[in-house]
């Protein structure tokens, strides 16, 4: 990710603007997870309003604090009353809640609110992402870009020599070998420990979301004179370069030029979805 010079002083620094836009990045896709599962439920659901009325009851209740994380649900029959809906409206609203992340259930046990962590409210998210078309997916890729670059600049100032040393011996490794399951086990691994370096859980469960469905479209297996390995090769020891140079700048510059070159493949290539199982 680069950055423009800061000429004007209105402007905050550029590593805050930079903090700001990741946080409204996850807040807006989260946001919308939330949002688009609800709206698919409603729209199925031939209760309507009822149904709406105990999810905004349900929602309201978490959200003032009332109840809070860990907490179990009051019974069927006290949230019927309050709520002033039928029981099979209450189902279905807590149904939306569990998708979203915020509810959690348990056999022969009334349900509890999550711990509402990154990873709790993106579950949806971990649904709908390895669904999307290739043309939808590839929207994702300039979100993924500014969060694995902000990961990576930050990397370049948090990690500590020995992980430095990991992420190069991955690189190197990868660079000996064809492509083979093997190998990309290891780029899993290189780009997990580079996200590693936002010491966020936030965009670490966000990007290992993208990263699944990545993985579902298998360029490298297509890459017969390979062009598309060696040019990956180079990215992640340029990567590894900057790192250990302590360059967050330009850390930051070769971690989104790597990203983008994996989606101008996947644009290129249209490959199909390939599905394990």
């Amino acid at each position: 990710m680069v950055l423009s010079s800061d000429t004007d002083t209105d402007r905050p620094p550029r590593r805050v603007r930079q903090s700001c836009r990741t946080s409204v990045t996850i807040g807006t896709i989260c946001t919308s997870c939330y949002s688009f599962f609800a709206s698919v439920v409603r729209q199925e659901s031939a209760m309507g309003q009822a149904v709406d009325q105990a999810f905004e009851g349900l929602r309201k209740m978490v959200a003032s604090g009332r109840l809070k994380p860990g907490d179990r649900l009051p019974s069927e029959l006290e949230l019927c009353e309050e709520l002033d809906v039928s029981r099979s409206s209450l189902r279905e609203a807590q149904r939306m809640l569990q998708v979203c992340g915020v509810i959690r259930s348990a056999p022969g046990s009334r349900s509890y609110v999550s711990q509402l962590s990154a990873r709790d409210f993106m579950a949806g998210l971990r649904v709908a992402v390895p669904l999307l078309p290739l043309e939808d997916y590839l929207g994702l890729y300039d979100m993924r870009a500014v969060l694995e670059a902000h990961a990576a600049s930050l990397g370049a100032a948090r990690f500590s020599d020995e992980e430095i040393d990991r992420l190069d011996n991955l690189s190197q490794q990868m660079a000996a070998m064809d492509w083979s399951t093997e190998c990309e086990s290891m780029d899993e691994q290189f780009h997990s420990l580079l996200i590693s370096g936002a010491r966020s859980e936030a965009i670490s469960a966000l990007l290992e979301i993208l990263r699944r469905r990545g993985r579902h479209y298998r360029i490298f297996s297509h890459d017969m004179d390979g062009e598309i390995k060696t040019a990956s090769d180079a990215g992640h020891a340029r990567i590894v370069e900057a790192l250990r140079a302590r360059d967050p700048a330009t850390a930051a510059t070769e971690a989104t030029h790597h990203i983008r070159t994996t989606r101008h493949w996947l644009e290129s290539m249209q490959p199909q979805p390939e599905i394990d199982g």
